[in-house]
């Protein structure tokens, strides 16, 4: 089983910092991270913790990066697996990733 936290992202300061996001990890006693803001792409582990931004399903302007990829996920969860799969759009083609977290 997995606890899950969602935030919209622009209260850590600084966006999308993985210091300041293990820090509400810890507050949020999750063990995966569901955070935004930055409209950029980013699935990692990180203290054995899972950190996800799924970036901007639209591909919407970010005023620190204007190569702003269309992306989305969707998790598949599974007793102590979960499976993250990664769309995006990148020169008209739909790339799809699978990224893969075991609850230690």
């Amino acid at each position: 089983q997995f606890r899950i936290g969602l935030c919209h992202g622009h209260q850590v300061v600084p966006w999308g910092d993985t210091d300041s996001l293990s820090v509400l990890q810890r507050q949020l006693d999750v063990d995966i991270l569901i955070s935004g803001h930055t409209h950029k792409f980013e699935a990692y582990e990180h203290e054995n913790k899972f950190y996800i931004n799924p970036g901007s399903a639209t591909g919407a302007y970010n005023a620190l990066d204007s190569g702003v990829v269309p992306a989305f996920v969707l998790l598949d969860i599974q007793q102590s697996t979960v499976v993250c799969y990664v769309y995006q759009l990148i020169n008209d083609d739909v790339k799809v990733e699978r990224i893969e977290y075991k609850k230690p």
